[in-house]
């Protein structure tokens, strides 16, 4: 605030007389006396000050209130993304995973139980036949190749195959009384028991005979379980067909055969002369024999 020198100012005119004196209004001229002003005491000064302090203090208030404490329209900055260190995983087991790769899940294999039929398997009258030689097995329309090495056994195998007839085989022996085989037919249903079930509830059949006979229970025990079990739709040259193959466990290996599992396969396939059937068994965990099933399934062929 600026001040006058010495503590003088103008005085201010004084309108209750009516008009301004021209004097007055001229304010004071070189050589007129100046009346002098009442100097301000200490405690005015300080309440001045104060009020000075006070009117800057609301000032300020109104000003952040207007400006920075305005709320805005915007929707707030997202905060930035926080970076941490990679953390290095130990799984259960105590083996280190790296970062970024993931912790090996432990395998679990679904289990297929098979049941036994509800009826007793039949075994069809087979009319007398002259065994198949060389590299083809053939029933009706069916046949398949025969693998190398197998053959020649010499045993009789035309009656093992419930629900079929013109049954033709092929063996291979894998231990001391134990064979792989492959065996075709024509398929073959009582009125008994409904008639032929259709291919797929026919190619279950054939595998629940195999394993829930006397022979497969000493085997594969009463309640055998499968694996890598597999059941659907196919087509063999064309033909409607139904598979159903699996791998089941022997029971107390080593003292039985000289091989842990059996893979089996059961193809029902609609023949122009009707349904026939392929079914094959083999060691699932050697590996040349599992290569021969597969063989085995892969020629089957219709005509």
């Amino acid at each position: 605030m600026m001040s006058q020198p010495n503590g003088y100012g103008p005085r201010l005119p004084d309108f209750r007389g009516g008009e301004v004196p021209p004097s007055a209004a001229a304010g004071p001229s070189a050589g007129e006396a100046v009346r002098p002003r009442r100097p301000l005491s200490g405690p005015t000064i300080a309440m001045m000050a104060v009020g000075a302090m006070a009117l800057l203090l609301v000032i300020t208030l109104i000003v952040l209130t207007l400006t920075v404490f305005r709320p805005s329209d915007d929707p707030p900055a997202a905060a930035p993304p926080t970076v941490t260190e990679p953390e290095q995983r130990e799984p259960a087991g105590g083996e280190y995973v790296p970062d970024g790769e993931e912790a090996p899940e432990p395998t679990s294999e679904e289990v297929t139980h098979i049941q036994a039929p509800t009826a007793l398997c039949e075994f069809p009258a087979q009319e007398p036949a002259v065994p198949q030689t060389g590299s083809v097995r053939t029933s009706g329309d069916l046949s398949f190749t025969v693998p190398e090495g197998w053959g020649g056994s010499g045993v009789d195998w035309s009656g093992s195959l419930p629900y079929a007839t013109e049954v033709a085989s092929a063996d291979r022996q894998v231990s001391q009384g134990y064979f792989a085989l492959a065996q075709v037919g024509q398929v073959e249903w009582s009125e008994e028991q409904g008639g032929y079930p259709g291919a797929e509830r026919a190619a279950m059949a054939y595998v629940q005979c195999h394993l829930t006979r006397p022979e497969g229970v000493e085997m594969y025990g009463e309640e055998p379980l499968m694996t890598q079990y597999v059941s659907e739709s196919t087509q063999v040259d064309g033909h409607e067909a139904w598979i159903v193959r699996g791998v089941v466990e022997v029971q107390n290996p080593g003292t039985i055969t000289e091989y842990n599992s059996v893979e089996m396969v059961a193809i029902v396939v609609e023949t122009p002369s009707g349904p026939a059937v392929l079914k094959v068994t083999g060691p699932a965990d050697i590996p040349e024999r599992a290569a021969d099933v597969q063989a085995i399934v892969d020629s089957l062929t219709v005509g």
